[in-house]
Formats: C-alpha cells, structure tokens, sequence
C-alpha cells in the first residue's frame, strides 16, 4: 500500500512538471509571436495623408531602387518583375533612365543591348569619381547562375558594362553602395538564397544579414547579425556608412575608418532602401506593416501600405524622423525606396508598375 501510494505521488510530480513544461513553453511562444507582431507593425497605428500633388509614371515593372544624379535632375531606376521571377519564368530586368522633370515623362531603357538575358538588377548605386568626375554605377545582379554586382560607366544617356565582381561572400545580396571606381559595400539581407520577409530566422527576429567590402582587390566582412541588411550608403565625407536592419525597425551608423559601429537610429519601422537630398538629409522608403507587405510579394491584390521618411543628421546625435509620406497600399503600394530632387519626391515599389511623382509644397 505504501509502495503503490509512493508511486501515486512520483506519477503526480510528473504529471506537474510535464504541465509546468508546457504553459512555460505556451508562454515563451506567445511572448516571441506578441515581439514579432510588435516589431511587424501589427500594433503600430496608421494614418494615411499626403498634402502634396501626385502624378503616376507608368511603363514599368517593379522600381526596388531608385538613384538621382543630383548633377543633373536625372533618375536611374533598377527594375525587375519580381513575380514573375519567383513563378520561375524567363525574366530579363533593366536600369531605366528617367527624365521625371519633363512636361511627359518616360523611361528609357539603358541596357536593352546588355548580353544577359537573365540580368535580375536590385539595389543600386551611382558614385561620382571626385577626381574626374567619371560616373559609376554598382547594381546588385540576382542572375540564375548566381549573385554579383555589375559595374557600369554612366555617361548621363548610356551604360557601358566594365565589370562583374563576384564572391563567395555574397551570400543574398540587397544592396550597394560604390565608394570607388572599383570599390563598393554591399549589404547580405540573409546568409543564404533562402531568406526572405516570411524566413523562419526574421519570424524569431534572429539577424543572419551581413555587411561586405571590396577594396578593389579583396572582399572583407566588415559586420554580422544584422536583422534583414537592406539599404546601404555611405555619408557625403565618406567618413560614415548607414545600414538599414528592416525587421529591426532601425539604421546602423559605422564609421569607416576604422570601421565600427557608433550609433543606431531607431525608426520604428520596416527601413528599406536609402538615398541622400542635396542638403544631406537621408531618405528613406519604408514598409510599415511588414507582415502586410510579405502578403502582398505572393498576391498583388493584397495591398501593402507605403511610408516616406525623412532624417534630417545635422545633429547626429539626435536625429530628426520626419513622416512625409504614408498610404494605405494604394496608389502605389509596398515602397522601398524614395528619392529626391528639388522639389520632386520619387517613390518606387518592389513589386508595383512605375513610380509615384510627388510635388512637395513648401
């Protein structure tokens, strides 16, 4: 009787500390699913406006990354039918030219001769020789046969291919930024072809992104861990380099030499690509409800709000976030990127036909 009692009151402490294991990890999933809600923008309030004049420049597809030659008013527009590409068709991107300050604008096609039938453009970056001034642009490349960053000189009205760079250090590249003729950052959004916006790694909000630099010679990893590495730019000086962590909410500031971190800018929301005004105020296009957003990659009816931000660093200490711009998905939908010039705001889309003109009032 003793014995069977005894064993009564083990089989209970069991039951107990088998119940115990499993609200403790009810808990633990409930508290990780309430984080990554909470950094998703599930919880974040949108109030759509745009107090400015708006004009849609149609004729293609999918505006991930947008550059102006702030020299001469000029656009450079990466451009790929994302969708297509992940339904496994034969898809050829392009670098557009855009002359958005003329009465009709369209766009032009800059590397229509360009001998890759699988060319896949996605970040880009226009970097001015200070020497003698000879323009280059660095395009991150998704080809099937594996990633690289192309080199093209840009003469205002043409591309001229100089080179394909490639590593084993690039692992998923994003983006670009050229420091050099020949040198550049670029960022890794995943450490392998699998991540994406819905990987296992950016539910759990565990950063497998990376920073990379080419001297010209050598790659060099130069940062790891970073949740979602997206948009990358390098101050005017070049004394410092800004990296957007989308899952993050937040933009990393390194100096380059010697390279180190030295501050973050919290945003608060889903940071993409990153593009300088001629007053040095950093611009940012943004998806601030990420979970909408890794809908909408898969069905172009589910719509994904857009957001504009604006990050005025004269004080670098304390950085000034402007919102300019933010909608509900529509006119256009999921921005990644917004440039300016003047008075003119260019919102492109990863995944939208053209870009949105935005006349800003001042």
């Amino acid at each position: 009787m003793h014995l069977l009692s005894k064993g009564r009151l083990i089989k209970n402490k069991n039951m107990k500390t088998v119940l115990k294991v499993i609200i403790f990890g009810v808990m633990i999933f409930i508290l990780l699913a309430l984080r990554t809600m909470w950094y998703a923008g599930i919880f974040r309030p949108l109030s759509t406006f745009s107090t400015a004049e708006s004009q849609q420049i149609s004729g293609m597809p999918g505006a991930e990354d947008i550059t102006i030659d702030l020299r001469t008013g000029l656009a450079l527009v990466s451009s790929c039918d994302r969708r297509k590409v992940s339904k496994g068709e034969s898809v050829k991107g392009a670098i557009y030219l855009l002359d958005f300050m003329a009465t009709s604008p369209v766009f032009e096609d800059l590397t229509a001769n360009f001998d890759q039938s699988d060319f896949r453009p996605h970040g880009i970056s226009l970097y001015t020789d200070p020497q003698d001034s000879t323009k280059w642009l660095f395009v991150v490349n998704h080809r099937i046969s594996g990633h690289s960053i192309e080199i093209f000189q840009y003469t205002d009205t043409s591309l001229v291919h100089s080179e394909t760079i490639k590593s084993t250090l690039m692992k998923k590249p994003n983006d670009v930024v050229g420091v050099g003729k020949r040198s550049f950052y670029f960022t890794n959004d995943h450490n392998s072809d699998g991540g994406s916006f819905s990987s296992f790694e950016d539910y759990l909000l565990i950063g497998t992104g990376s920073v990379v630099f080419y001297d010209g010679k050598e790659m060099k990893l130069m940062d790891e861990g970073i949740r979602y590495a997206n948009g990358i730019n390098a101050s005017k000086d070049g004394k410092k380099l800004y990296v957007a962590a989308c899952t993050d909410g937040s933009i990393n500031v390194y100096d380059r030499d010697p390279f180190k971190k030295t501050g973050n800018i919290n945003c608060k929301t889903g940071v993409d690509n990153l593009e300088w005004d001629t007053e040095s105020n950093l611009w940012v296009g943004a998806h601030p409800k990420l979970l909408k957003f890794q809908r909408h990659s898969k069905d172009s009816q589910k719509r994904s709000p857009s957001q504009v931000l604006k990050i005025n660093l004269q004080n670098p200490e304390k950085p000034e976030i402007s919102e300019i711009y933010v909608n509900d998905g529509n006119p256009l939908s999921g921005s990644s990127v917004a440039a300016v010039y003047k008075d003119r705001l260019l919102i492109g889309g990863v995944f939208d036909d053209g870009v949105m003109q935005i006349i800003q009032k001042k």
